[in-house]
C-alpha cells in the first residue's frame, strides 16, 4: 500500500461528532475545488463539462455543477434521467445502451420537455428509440458508442461506426448528435502515457476521417473516465469531457495517483464497537455503509483508507461490521473512537445511503437526500 502523508482528520470528526455512525460526509470546499478544477482545464483545452452524476446521484451536486458552468449532465440509467430532470431545463445524455420497451419510452417522454440523447451501439436500440420519439412526438438525440480499447461496448472499425452513424441521421424521431468515447481502461501509468493515446488515436483516426466523408462528421465527441481525465486532449477531436468519480474522488483514484488524499472530498465516518481481538479493532460500517469494492487482492487486500491510521487495513466486511488490522499502528483505536475512511468506489458506496451531509467550510453540516438513489432501470 502506498503512503499518503496526512494529519488526523480532527476538524471533519469534531464537526460531525453529534451524528450517529457510520454516515457519509462531503466537504464542501474539496468539492468545489475538484469541480474548478475540471473546469479549468476544460477551459485550457476547449472543453465542454458534462458531469456524469452515477457518482453522486444528487440534485444538490449537479445543481452546484450546472451553476460553475457545465453544458448538461450524463446519467446512467434512464431513473437518473427523470430526477435529474428536476434540475429544470437541462442537457441530457444517457451514457448507456437503455435496452428495452420500457426505457425507450420513459426516455422518449422526457424528450417531450428535456434535449436528451442517448449512447448505443445497435440498430435494435435505434429502432426502440425511433418508434417511442415518433409515438410520443419527440425526438432523441443518438450518440455512436467507439470502443476506445475497453471492449465494453461500441465498436473501432470505421464501416461499422459509420453505418450505425447513417442510421440514426435517417431514422425518423431520431437525431444523430455525435460521438461517444470511454476511455476506463487506461489508470495507473497508463492513463499518463502516450502511447496509451497514441493507441487510441491510431484506431479512432480512421473512425472519424470515415465519418466526414460520409458527410457525419460528429459536432460532439464525448470522452469520459477519471484515470486519464486531465490527458484527456492527448485524444483527437474530443470536445466534450464526461466527469464522474473525480468531483468526489475515492481510494482507487488516489492509489492510482490520479488524484491526492486532499482532493479525496466524501468520507464514510464510523466508530470502533470492538477491541476483543489483539491487533485488530472491529467498525460499525460494513458492506451496506462502504460497499464490498475490493483494492488488491490477497495478503494486500484493503477496503478503504483510514485517514487517521494509513498504517492500518480495513481487511473485511460484513453486513454491519468491518475489520481493521491494526498491527501496523504505533498506537491502535481505541474503544468509542470515530474513525474517517475514504471508500474504494464513491459511487457504489453513494448508493447505499438515503442521505448524505456537507460539511461546510465554517464547521457546520446540512442533510442532503440521495435524489437518485436505487435509480437501477
Amino acid at each position: 500500500m502506498k503512503p499518503y502523508k496526512n494529519a488526523p482528520d480532527h476538524d471533519l470528526l469534531n464537526s460531525t461528532s453529534s451524528i450517529p455512525t457510520p454516515f457519509l460526509v462531503v466537504q464542501e470546499e474539496v468539492l468545489d475545488a475538484n469541480i474548478n478544477r475540471i473546469h479549468d482545464y476544460a477551459r485550457s483545452h476547449g472543453f465542454a463539462v458534462r458531469p456524469h452524476v452515477k457518482t453522486h446521484k444528487s440534485l444538490h451536486i449537479a445543481g452546484t455543477q450546472l451553476q460553475a458552468g457545465a453544458a448538461g449532465i450524463a446519467v446512467a440509467k434512464v431513473g437518473e434521467a427523470e430526477v435529474m430532470s428536476r434540475l429544470g431545463d437541462v442537457d441530457i445524455t444517457v451514457a448507456y445502451p437503455a435496452v428495452g420497451e420500457d426505457r425507450a419510452k420513459r426516455i422518449a417522454r422526457l424528450a417531450r420537455t428535456h434535449r436528451i440523447r442517448v449512447a448505443v451501439d445497435s440498430t435494435y436500440l435505434m429502432d426502440a428509440l425511433s418508434d417511442a420519439a415518433l409515438e410520443s412526438g419527440s425526438e432523441i438525440g443518438i450518440h455512436v458508442m467507439f470502443d476506445a480499447g475497453l471492449h465494453r461496448c461500441g465498436y473501432a472499425d470505421p464501416e461499422t461506426v459509420t453505418r450505425l452513424a447513417a442510421y440514426a441521421e435517417r431514422m425518423k424521431g431520431l437525431r444523430y448528435d455525435g460521438i461517444q468515447l470511454y476511455l476506463g481502461h487506461l489508470y495507473g501509468e497508463a492513463a499518463h502515457e502516450s502511447r496509451s493515446f497514441d493507441a487510441i488515436n491510431k484506431q479512432w483516426k480512421p473512425v472519424y476521417e470515415a465519418l466526414c466523408h460520409a458527410d457525419l462528421c460528429p459536432h460532439m465527441v464525448s470522452s469520459g473516465s477519471t484515470p486519464s481525465l486531465f490527458n484527456t486532449h492527448m485524444v483527437e477531436h474530443v470536445n466534450e469531457l464526461r466527469v464522474g468519480t473525480a468531483v468526489l474522488n475515492d481510494y482507487f483514484v488516489m492509489y492510482f495517483g490520479h488524484c491526492s488524499l486532499e482532493q479525496c472530498a466524501a468520507r464514510v465516518v464510523a466508530t470502533v464497537v470492538s477491541d476483543a481481538t489483539p491487533g485488530q479493532v472491529i467498525i460499525d460500517a460494513g458492506s451496506k455503509s462502504l460497499s464490498a469494492k475490493q483494492m488488491l487482492r490477497n495478503e494486500r487486500l484493503t477496503l478503504g483508507y483510514i485517514v487517521e491510521y494509513p498504517e492500518a487495513r480495513l481487511f473485511r466486511l460484513h453486513e454491519e461490521h468491518g475489520w481493521i488490522d491494526t498491527s501496523r499502528c504505533m498506537k491502535a483505536p481505541h474503544m468509542g473512537q470515530r474513525l474517517s475512511i475514504i471508500p474504494v468506489n464513491i459511487a457504489l458506496c453513494m448508493n447505499l445511503y438515503d442521505t448524505f451531509y456537507i460539511l461546510r467550510s465554517n464547521g457546520t453540516t446540512e442533510c442532503m437526500k440521495v435524489d437518485a438513489r436505487g435509480c437501477h432501470v
